[in-house]
C-alpha cells in the first residue's frame, strides 16, 4: 500500500494555510456547523494562526485538539499530519458526542521564515509559563557556562574554521558535564540571552496568549480533552516518538501496551529531556488547578530527523548554532548563509520521500492507538 502521494506536504506557509482553509469543506460533511477561525499575529505581514472548530451535533462530551507548528519550521510536517487525520480518522469519529479543533501553525512567522522561533527569537515551547513571575526565575544557571559555545558573536566563517572551535568546546563540555547534563542545560530553556538558542522570552508572546485562551476554552466546554501536539527533529530517524509530560500519571511502559505503539517516553532527563515553559506541561497544570473534573491526556508526536545518539545530537546542535549565528551576525558568504537555511529546513522537514512515508505510517499508528485506547474510535 502506497501511503505517501495522497497526503499533502506543503511547500510554503502561504500555500499550507490556503490548503488548510479549504479542508473546512471536508469537515463540514460530518459537522455541518464547523467553522474556520483565525487570529492575526502581525500588523505588517499576512500571518495568522488558523484553526477549524467542529462542535458535536448533540452534546459536548469529547474533544480532539491537534496543534502544529509551535516551532514554526516544524509546521510543514505538522500540516501533513493534519491532512492525514482529516482524510483517514474523522470519518471514524462520532459526530454526535465528539468534536475536533485543529490548529494550523501556532508560529506562522517561524514557518514563513524557515525558523523554529518566532519574530522575537522566542522558542515558543519554552514560553508557556504558569505566571509572569516565572520569566524572572534563574531557571537554568548552567546555560551561562555554555553561552560562548551556543551563541558565537561573529559572522559565520568557513565551516572548517567554525568546526575547529565548535568541536573543541563541545568535547570540553562533554568531558566536564556529560551528555545528560549538557543536553539538559542546552534544552531546558533560558531567559538570559535574547539572541541565544532556546530563549524563553521575558514575557508571554502573542501566540502563547492565543493558545492558552484556546486550550482553556477546550477544558471549560468539554468533559474530556485529548491533545496531540506535532513536532519534528529529535529522536530516531526511522521511528516517531510519543513524548509525554512528566505530569502524566501513567508510565511509558503501560502506555506502550495500551496504545500498541513501540516508542513512548516521558520528557524528563532519564528518558528524553526536560523543558521549562512547555505547552503540554502547562496544559496539565492548568487542567489540574482550574478544571479538575475534566478527563485529559496530552502528548507530543516527535518525528526524528537526523537520528539519535551522541554524534547525531552534536550534529543537530551544530546546525542550530550556525543557523542562529547567521541570522543574528551574518555569514562571510551568501553560500554559507544559504546552507544554514537549507540545513535547518532539512533538519525539521526532510525532503526524502522515504522519510515522509515512514512518518505517515508512524503517525497513523499513533493516532489509531491513542484514539482507540482513549475511547474515541
Amino acid at each position: 500500500m502506497n501511503n505517501f502521494p495522497s497526503i499533502h506536504f506543503p511547500t510554503s506557509y502561504q500555500e499550507s494555510r490556503t490548503y488548510f482553509r479549504k479542508q473546512l469543506e471536508i469537515v463540514k460533511k460530518i459537522w455541518t456547523s464547523a467553522k474556520l477561525e483565525e487570529c492575526s499575529i502581525s500588523e505588517d505581514e499576512d500571518l495568522t494562526i488558523d484553526w477549524i472548530t467542529a462542535n458535536p451535533n448533540r452534546k459536548k462530551e469529547k474533544l480532539i485538539l491537534i496543534t502544529t507548528g509551535l516551532h514554526g519550521v516544524e509546521g510543514f510536517v505538522g500540516a501533513a499530519m493534519l491532512d492525514l487525520f482529516l482524510k483517514e480518522f474523522i470519518p471514524q469519529l462520532d459526530p454526535e458526542l465528539t468534536g475536533i479543533k485543529l490548529v494550523h501553525v501556532i508560529n506562522p512567522w517561524g514557518m514563513a521564515n524557515i525558523r523554529r522561533v518566532n519574530q522575537n527569537n522566542v522558542d515558543m515551547n519554552r514560553n508557556f509559563m504558569i505566571n509572569q513571575e516565572e520569566f524572572q526565575d534563574d531557571s537554568n544557571p548552567d546555560y551561562h557556562k555554555l553561552n560562548s559555545t551556543l551563541n558565537p558573536q561573529h559572522p559565520l566563517k568557513e565551516f572548517w574554521l567554525e568546526d575547529l572551535g565548535f568541536i573543541q568546546k563541545v568535547v570540553s563540555n562533554l568531558s566536564r558535564e556529560g551528555i545528560k547534563s549538557l543536553r539538559g542545560a542546552v534544552m531546558l530553556g533560558q531567559p538570559y540571552y535574547p539572541e541565544g538558542l532556546y530563549f524563553s522570552g521575558k514575557e508571554y508572546q502573542p501566540e502563547t496568549v492565543i493558545l492558552k485562551d484556546l486550550i482553556k476554552r477546550c477544558f471549560s466546554e468539554y468533559e474530556e480533552v485529548l491533545h496531540i501536539d506535532m513536532h519534528t527533529g529529535y529522536g530516531p530517524h526511522d521511528q516517531m516518538t510519543i513524548v509525554n509530560s512528566p505530569a502524566e500519571e501513567r508510565l511509558s511502559a503501560q502506555l506502550t501496551q495500551e496504545f500498541n505503539y513501540p516508542l513512548i517516553l516521558s520528557s524528563d532527563p532519564d528518558q528524553f529531556y526536560s523543558m521549562h515553559g512547555d505547552m503540554i506541561d502547562w496544559s496539565y497544570k492548568v487542567k489540574e488547578s482550574e478544571f479538575p473534573a475534566v478527563k485529559h491526556y496530552g502528548t507530543a508526536f516527535e518525528f526524528g530527523t537526523y537520528g539519535d545518539g551522541i554524534l547525531k545530537e552534536i550534529k543537530s546542535l551544530r546546525t542550530m548554532i550556525y543557523e542562529n549565528q547567521t541570522v543574528h551576525h551574518g555569514a562571510r558568504s551568501e553560500k554559507l548563509s544559504n546552507w544554514t537555511r537549507d540545513e535547518i529546513l532539512e533538519m525539521y522537514f526532510p525532503h526524502s520521500s522515504q522519510w515522509r512515508e515512514k512518518a505517515i505510517v508512524d503517525c497513523r499508528q499513533g493516532f489509531r492507538g491513542i484514539l482507540s485506547a482513549e475511547g474515541f474510535l
